[in-house]
């Protein structure tokens, strides 16, 4: 059964037509403890901006959150809300809020190489080990001491889960140090698995950027949107977070 699934997540017939919520699903009958690849990007991408940006820094309301649409198909990228008060046209007005945030800049612009994003890590799960993304750096000490914390938090965490049997106690440790040792010679090697190069063909096609927008000169609420890497002009829509809020 484990086989017909792998097959049928690398068929070239298919491979460009899963979704997140369809490969999710054969991760499911293939592994039964297999994390959720939407729920975790979309938990690693919120916790992202809430710890790396705080909005005492801002000049604006709100920073950015994130939401995935099983509806529309689409993980959304988005600032709520900000309060329009000059003359400035939306356009102008939205793309110079989004000259404020390099990361998401860098993202929309068509003359930036499409590269991975750090607030979407958590969609690539093979590299996801104890709820949050490794990042190694090649020093040969200093990756050892994360391993040996990652194995550390994970003895805290499971404790309730080991008896007085070592040996099950050491295999149960042990498949965590061959997990991690496997993230840590793939990131320092810079390979790509299958299903990262499927999962990164699925964030192309699903991810969008939206600032909501408040005119108060004329009482209307607006959308700012954009695709990765087309075009920094957004595109405006008539529209109000609650409309947004239930897709």
């Amino acid at each position: 059964m484990k086989i017909l699934f792998i097959f049928l997540i690398f068929s070239t017939s298919l491979y460009s037509k899963l979704t997140f919520e369809e490969l999710d699903l054969i991760r499911s009958y293939s592994d039964v403890d297999a994390k959720s690849i939407i729920q975790n990007g979309t938990n690693f991408c919120n916790n992202y901006f809430k710890k790396n940006f705080s909005s005492n820094e801002l000049n604006y309301q709100n920073s950015f959150a994130c939401k995935f649409s099983k509806k529309r198909n689409r993980f959304y990228v988005f600032m709520l809300a900000v309060d329009k008060r000059d003359s400035t046209s939306l356009k102008k007005f939205c793309s110079d809020i989004l000259l404020s945030w390099p990361e998401i800049f860098e993202h929309i612009d068509k003359n930036f190489k499409f590269k991975k994003k750090d607030y979407l890590g958590g969609f690539y799960i093979e590299n996801f080990f104890y709820d949050k993304v490794l990042d190694f750096s090649n020093q040969y000490r200093e990756d050892q001491r994360i391993i040996n914390n990652e194995i550390n938090n994970f003895i805290l965490e499971n404790r309730k889960n080991f008896s007085s049997d070592n040996v099950e106690n050491n295999i149960l440790l042990q498949k965590e140090i061959n997990k991690v040792n496997k993230i840590y010679k793939k990131i320092i090697s810079k390979s790509e698995s299958n299903l990262d190069i499927l999962i990164n063909q699925i964030l192309k096609d699903v991810v969008r950027y939206k600032i909501f927008v408040n005119d108060v000169k004329h009482f209307k609420s607006y959308s700012c949107n954009w695709i990765p890497g087309k075009n920094l002009v957004p595109y405006i829509k008539q529209e109000r977070y609650s409309e947004f809020e239930n897709i």
